[in-house]
């Protein structure tokens, strides 16, 4: 099969980036994961123009063994994200927010994508772990896995991991912290509740993503990040029995 063409964006699109840039990228470098910091330089993001995802694909493949893949749908069925990141295979959209909605948006756009998950991504242990994420959430049917897309949602989107002193000891590394500034400024405020890691309370709680949250979780580092899947796992296939 051919591959898709990555998407030419035009020029507000990159003035779009510019703006997010500037906005996002000086808060981001003051409460982010220093896994997230490295992998910014590691595959040299900058903060002039949207990355040239040709070149990019070419730096992933070199560093993890991934490929990046462009998609025109703007939120990806969880059947299709799954399977493609079992492949080691980085879904990327081709939309971009429009300038009113710098801070937020519910809809994952390329600043998400890039910006807020491929510097993390650049990682092999954690894109070692973001495949095995996949391919255990693919030995089970959507139904089963609602919970586990909580977990996803809490940590590989709005997850928080100790680390340091600064900021009360904890840093953001979640991809829709990393992205949002209103969600960022919020997250760190007296309005949400930060607690520790629980798998047990994933298995009750339903992610919002059309709204801001008003609790959020702390990993204390990221083996607890590999062991959390496999845990779910073994707690849902003891219920399957």
């Amino acid at each position: 099969m051919t591959k898709r063409p990555f998407f030419v964006f035009d020029d507000i699109a990159h003035e779009t980036w510019r703006l997010l840039w500037q906005k996002q990228y000086p808060i981001a470098c003051k409460y982010a994961s220093h896994y997230w910091l490295d992998g910014v330089d590691k595959i040299g993001l900058v903060g002039d123009r949207i990355p040239d995802f040709e070149e990019m694909d070419k730096v992933f493949q070199n560093l993890v063994g991934w490929e990046l893949v462009s998609t025109p749908v703007q939120f990806s069925d969880g059947q299709e994200w799954f399977e493609h990141l079992a492949e080691r295979k980085f879904l990327i959209t081709e939309y971009i927010r429009d300038q009113k909605d710098l801070d937020y948006t519910p809809m994952p756009d390329i600043w998400h994508d890039a910006f807020g998950h491929l510097p993390l991504m650049a990682n092999r242990r954690y894109a070692d772990y973001i495949q095995k994420f996949a391919q255990y959430a693919l030995q089970f049917t959507r139904e089963e896995r609602k919970s586990l897309g909580s977990l996803w949602w809490y940590t590989i989107e709005f997850g928080f991991i100790r680390e340091g002193n600064e900021n009360g000891g904890i840093k953001a590394f979640g991809a829709g912290l990393m992205s949002s500034y209103g969600e960022m400024h919020k997250s760190l405020s007296d309005e949400v509740e930060r607690v520790s890691y629980s798998l047990e309370e994933f298995e009750r709680i339903i992610p919002s993503p059309r709204a801001m949250h008003h609790k959020l979780f702390i990993l204390d580092d990221f083996e607890q990040l590999e062991q959390s899947v496999i845990d779910w796992v073994e707690m849902h296939r003891k219920v399957a029995i």
